[in-house]
């Protein structure tokens, strides 16, 4: 239990490179961001919005997501047990917190949760379900200060489906064109849409997804090329590298070198 409760500062989120927060990508656990200061976008499920100060956001396990993070943003990701009895939304969403009162309470529970983390205290799994179980609480009274406000745009639907669709699939090496069809719609209506809820194309999110997983094989294990290409869909591992550097600007063995010094670069 222990370990299915970490507290990490966007501080040292930011210290990691920039792919692995701002290009699309999933966890296995759900993720609860508090943003105390400074602002930015992130795209959940397809669709991209604002934080600011006090915003608290909510995503779901295997949710597709992305993060941008100013050197000026500070505050918080508490990353939560796959524990259904907490009673978290199944949906994410995206609140401005406005009480003073509630903003120190969130915090407070967050502090003991990280300190029950770091110490080797009796029953420290009981007390760390005891605190998750009041951030639980937090956030339903949250949402029901704010008439359960769980921000979602009946437009953006179709690009949380596609979204939905391509954390599951995107490694089957289906093009836009496959989801478009089981989605009942046009690869030009989809990706209209994916652009209007996300300032991008459903091909751009896409590769964006790919690209991540990519970039994770290429650095966090020694896969060679053309089996991370197969374990991608590609078709070829000379397709995997021209994709690669179009998007990139390096080639994936030179992406592979430049890890130590933090290589960053994604292009489009």
């Amino acid at each position: 239990m222990t370990k299915a409760y970490t507290v990490t500062s966007l501080a040292k989120l930011r210290s990691d490179a920039v792919w692995r927060h701002a290009t699309l990508h999933s966890h296995p656990r759900p993720q609860l961001y508090w943003f105390t200061r400074g602002q930015g976008r992130f795209t959940i499920g397809g669709v991209t919005r604002g934080y600011g100060p006090n915003t608290a956001i909510f995503i779901p396990a295997a949710t597709m997501m992305s993060l941008e993070l100013a050197p000026q943003v500070q505050g918080g990701r508490l990353t939560l047990p796959l524990d259904p009895t907490l009673n978290f939304p199944g949906v994410a969403f995206h609140i401005r917190v406005g009480s003073v009162e509630a903003q120190s309470k969130f915090s407070g529970y967050v502090d003991m949760i990280e300190r029950e983390v770091s110490a080797h205290a009796v029953a420290r799994d009981e007390a760390l379900r005891a605190y998750g179980l009041l951030v639980s609480v937090w956030v339903a009274r949250q949402l029901a200060v704010q008439d359960g406000s769980i921000l979602r745009d009946r437009t953006h639907v179709l690009a949380e489906k596609y979204a939905a669709l391509l954390e599951r699939d995107f490694r089957s090496g289906r093009g836009v064109a496959d989801y478009a069809e089981q989605l009942g719609v046009t690869a030009t209506h989809l990706s209209r849409i994916c652009r209007e809820a996300s300032g991008r194309p459903a091909l751009a999110l896409l590769q964006d997804r790919l690209m991540h997983e990519a970039c994770c094989l290429l650095v966090d294990t020694d896969l060679p090329a053309r089996e991370i290409a197969g374990d991608l869909g590609y078709s070829s591992a000379a397709y995997f590298t021209r994709a690669f550097t179009r998007q990139t600007g390096r080639t994936p063995s030179e992406f592979r070198k430049l890890a130590p010094m933090q290589q960053s670069l994604i292009a489009g």
